[in-house]
């Protein structure tokens, strides 16, 4: 199905993201664009899955091809979401929630994966233009989908220990933990009317760097980034936990390289990589549970697919 309501033209499009990336107030970003069986989805919900394939597309197409290719993602995007309200829907008629403890323990398990410390995993969010609360509720729908999931269609799934043994090692490639940097990031914020301000500030603090100048020291002076009184430090990161403008630029540098500056639609960036950490490959008793998980979805596939099919079938869909 085509829809086509949320990018007509690339400037759309682009109105769209510069809006989600920005302080300024717009209703139209949470206009109700559709209804599943009382679920809604919105704007701003399809506009923000439309933002990084945005990103990823204009730096390959132009004109005609790149309205095409977001036409095309909004159409997937779409679908997903639709899936996604399904089967929250039915969750809902099950009386199936999350609890607060389940999601808290969700998130602790993602730090502890991905973030030195808490604090650093808000400073990434802070970064990445995103709220506590919104990665909450993405947590909390995450869990209710998987549980209702599992009710459904994935009683029936038997996973055999030797399967899993199997698996891991005619897989083995695929169970190396990513090369990590530990980086410092001194951020100026763009706003409405400094842009040139902000620019010639962002100059500055290369300069000093670039003299010498302690880049911790800078940062706490100068950083309007969340992470400025510890000196710009953002922990660990891998590839992928960036936007890919910071990730091509960070993961560049050796440990004491200090990046050019990057801009990104939240204001000018300076990174420092201080160290780096090799990838390295999980044993089989750290990557038991991912396998299982994957071995369990695998077999599922074949009874969702049908399931969703049934519920779609005999759903209320409204297209705004």
């Amino acid at each position: 199905m085509k829809y086509g309501f949320l990018i007509k033209t690339i400037a759309g499009a682009a109105l769209i993201i510069s809006v989600i990336n920005s302080d300024a107030p717009c209703v139209v970003i949470d206009k109700i664009v559709a209804v599943v069986n009382g679920e809604v989805i919105t704007q701003r919900e399809v506009a923000q899955y439309l933002f990084p394939l945005y990103e990823e597309y204009k730096k390959e197409y132009t004109g005609k091809n790149l309205e095409d290719k977001m036409l095309e993602a909004e159409d997937m995007v779409m679908n997903q979401l639709i899936q996604d309200k399904l089967i929250l829907s039915e969750a809902k008629k099950a009386g199936i929630k999350a609890a607060d403890d389940e999601i808290d323990e969700r998130i602790q398990k993602l730090i502890k994966e991905r973030f030195a410390s808490e604090e650093k995993f808000r400073e990434m969010l802070a970064i990445q233009n995103a709220s506590l609360s919104e990665m909450r509720e993405t947590v909390r729908n995450e869990i209710i989908k998987s549980k209702i999931v599992r009710e459904k269609v994935g009683w029936k799934v038997v996973i055999t220990p030797s399967e899993v043994r199997q698996y891991y090692d005619q897989h083995i490639t695929e169970f190396v933990e990513p090369e990590k940097i530990e980086v410092l990031n001194i951020m100026v914020r763009k706003k409405e009317g400094r842009t040139d301000e902000a620019k010639e500030l962002i100059k500055k603090i290369k300069a000093l760097l670039d003299g010498g100048d302690d880049f911790q020291e800078v940062a706490k002076k100068y950083s309007e980034g969340p992470n400025a009184n510890g000196g710009g430090s953002l922990g660990f990161v891998k590839r992928g936990d960036m936007m890919r403008e910071i990730d091509d630029a960070i993961f560049a540098l050796s440990p004491g390289g200090i990046s050019d500056i990057v801009e990104t639609p939240i204001g000018y960036h300076i990174f420092k990589v201080t160290e780096k950490l090799a990838a390295r490959s999980k044993d089989f008793d750290s990557a038991k549970a991912d396998i299982e998980e994957t071995i369990y979805q695998k077999k599922i596939d074949k009874n969702l697919e049908k399931w969703l099919k049934e519920l779609r079938e005999n759903a209320y869909i409204s297209i705004k």
